[in-house]
């Protein structure tokens, strides 16, 4: 995710990059954007897809927005869901 927008009105990009090059400047595609103040996105799923499939790692941002827009099973292997009233039954024990 690349961070653009205004102080306190943030807007990502979702963009492919390499690991050592800096997410503003070096990347090679934008892949789609995410509102998180409006909880809007847009992303073309099929490009991160075979972006994937050709070796590609998604973060963990990118793998839960993915599967909120597609529901696909694709994206869940690259992210743990957290169960949060398991966990705090296991802290109440």
């Amino acid at each position: 995710l690349s961070r653009h927008g205004r102080v306190h009105r943030p807007f990502y990009r979702v963009v492919l990059t390499e690991h050592t090059k800096p997410v503003k400047s070096g990347y090679q595609a934008v892949l789609g954007w995410y509102d998180p103040i409006n909880h809007k996105q847009d992303l073309d799923i099929d490009t991160i897809k075979s972006w994937i499939e050709k070796w590609a790692q998604p973060s963990t941002r990118v793998a839960k927005l993915a599967f909120k827009v597609s529901s696909d099973n694709f994206f869940k292997k690259y992210y743990t869901e957290k169960d949060i009233k398991r966990a705090k039954k296991k802290q109440e024990d």
